[in-house]
């Protein structure tokens, strides 16, 4: 794993590049006598990458949320299908609450699919979801 329990095999964040040619930066205005610019610029990258740290760590816990919602989606999802398949769906009125129930959780699943997606471009594993 890389920077802060990103997968091996990915490439670098941008940002932990970015650190990387900053130190740099820093490193070579210490060997050109400029150790008080080079100090002031390693601090800031130090105070910065600190703060990325905990922006990735906030990031992360949204994204996860995404597992935890479609968990129970598929409860609810499952439910109100089974309950169309019985005479409980026939009842008046009831079918038409079960349908709406299975639209809006449709577009719940298609939000935390959104999220899935993301959670796939900032290279976290995206568990499989469960049947319906």
């Amino acid at each position: 794993m890389n920077h802060e329990g990103m997968p091996e095999g990915l490439p670098p964040p941008p940002f932990e590049r970015l650190r990387e040619r900053l130190i740099d930066e820093a490193r070579a205005r210490e060997q050109a006598g400029e150790t008080p610019a080079a100090a002031a610029l390693r601090a800031i990258v130090e105070e910065w990458w600190t703060e990325q740290d905990i922006w990735n760590a906030r990031v992360r816990e949204v994204l996860g949320v995404h597992h935890e919602i479609n968990n129970a989606l598929v409860g609810v999802r499952g439910n109100a299908q089974l309950m169309l398949m019985n005479s409980a769906g026939l009842a008046p009125g009831v079918r038409e609450r079960l349908e709406v129930v299975l639209r809006e959780s449709g577009r719940i699943q298609e939000a935390t699919a959104r999220l899935r997606d993301l959670k796939t471009v900032l290279g976290s594993p995206v568990p499989r979801p469960r049947a319906a």
